[in-house]
């Protein structure tokens, strides 16, 4: 078997553990430490890296195709083919893609990152085929946010039947794109929808996310698609609670411009506070995925609200030091605890 440093490091302590307790022989002991071997370089995780930093490219460059439309045109005339034929093509390719790449996983399940990969192409050629489509004259007319939801729809039916982490992924931010562009057409584009700005909006398709995430948990078939959707979902909300804190519920810039930030203090402690419920709840839990958004967005609300109150009239020096000593206090408090609940054991 092969396992990483750390690992190696918890299996020997935990076999060392057993033989002293006499649950294991010492024969036994050896046996176990020899069945295992440390790979020196974790390629898997580098590869799972390389996939997430392709994914934020390829939602950068699809963002930029569907919303230029200089550049759809420039591409159309460098090809010279009308944007109906280029629909088609693309729509092809993104068929053939989605098709070789559901052969292959088939084929070598085992290479999970790279088939995963290969769906790339599938919804890069997708998104470019409703680009193309969005510049017929049949559809020119037609909202941005029609084509938001078609790609989310499309793609969350093939996430779902290919159980594909990363077309579930796409299909998750383009309901986000398509939440926002829906709820401000039928504001009229007035910057409120349901007396709610966009990072409100932004908060609650979060919520959305995280019990679609909740449902898919429940069912062990579709489980490959619930760690994205908590991933996604946590992003939403968090950030969205940490744009609040900045902005509150101020629809457009000039009103913003206006109001103090001590104004906005409520809204600060609101995504402080979260912060630090979802941390509680990560370290009980044992939920990692949640402690480490929750520990990494507080310490972005803090540092946010040194710059917003704190810049001026303290000194830098103070004020992280005053933080140092509040979180190795914290930390001194949970050391205790934890060897409190050894003893006890």
């Amino acid at each position: 078997m092969k396992v990483t440093k750390k690992q190696a490091a918890t299996l020997k302590q935990a076999i060392s553990y057993w033989q002293q307790e006499g649950l294991i022989s010492e024969p036994q002991a050896a046996s176990l430490n020899t069945s295992y071997d440390i790979v020196g370089f974790n390629w898997k995780l580098l590869a799972v890296y390389s996939f997430w930093i392709a994914i934020t490219c390829l939602v950068i460059s699809v963002g930029v195709l569907l919303a230029d439309d200089y550049l759809l045109m420039l591409l159309a005339k460098l090809i010279d083919t009308p944007a109906s034929v280029l629909a088609v093509i693309s729509a092809a390719i993104a068929a053939f893609a989605f098709r070789f790449g559901f052969k292959r996983r088939i084929r070598s399940p085992d290479k999970q990152v790279s088939n995963e990969a290969l769906y790339f192409f599938g919804v890069l050629f997708t998104s470019v085929s409703a680009g193309f489509i969005r510049e017929t004259t049949l559809f020119e007319g037609v909202h941005i946010a029609w084509f938001l939801l078609a790609l989310t729809l499309i793609l969350a039916v093939l996430g779902f039947k290919l159980r594909s982490m990363l077309i579930w992924s796409f299909a998750l931010l383009f309901f986000a794109g398509w939440g926002i562009e829906q709820t401000s057409v039928l504001s009229n584009d007035k910057g409120y929808f349901l007396g709610l700005n966009i990072p409100w909006r932004m908060l609650i398709l979060g919520g959305i996310v995280l019990a679609g995430a909740k449902w898919l948990q429940g069912h062990p078939k579709y489980h490959p698609l619930y760690e994205p959707s908590r991933f996604i979902g946590l992003l939403y909300l968090l950030s969205s609670l940490w744009i609040i804190s900045i902005v509150g519920n101020y629809g457009d810039a000039a009103s913003w411009a206006k109001v103090a930030q001590t104004e906005l203090l409520h809204w600060a402690l609101l995504a402080i506070t979260s912060c630090i419920g979802l941390l509680i709840y990560g370290i009980r839990t044992n939920d990692k995925l949640i402690g480490g958004f929750a520990m990494t967005f507080l310490l972005i609300n803090l540092y946010t609200r040194y710059f917003e109150y704190f810049w001026d009239s303290m000194h830098k020096t103070l004020f992280f030091a005053g933080l140092a000593l509040s979180f190795w206090l914290i930390g001194s408090k949970a050391e205790t605890l934890w060897q409190l609940s050894t003893k006890s054991k």
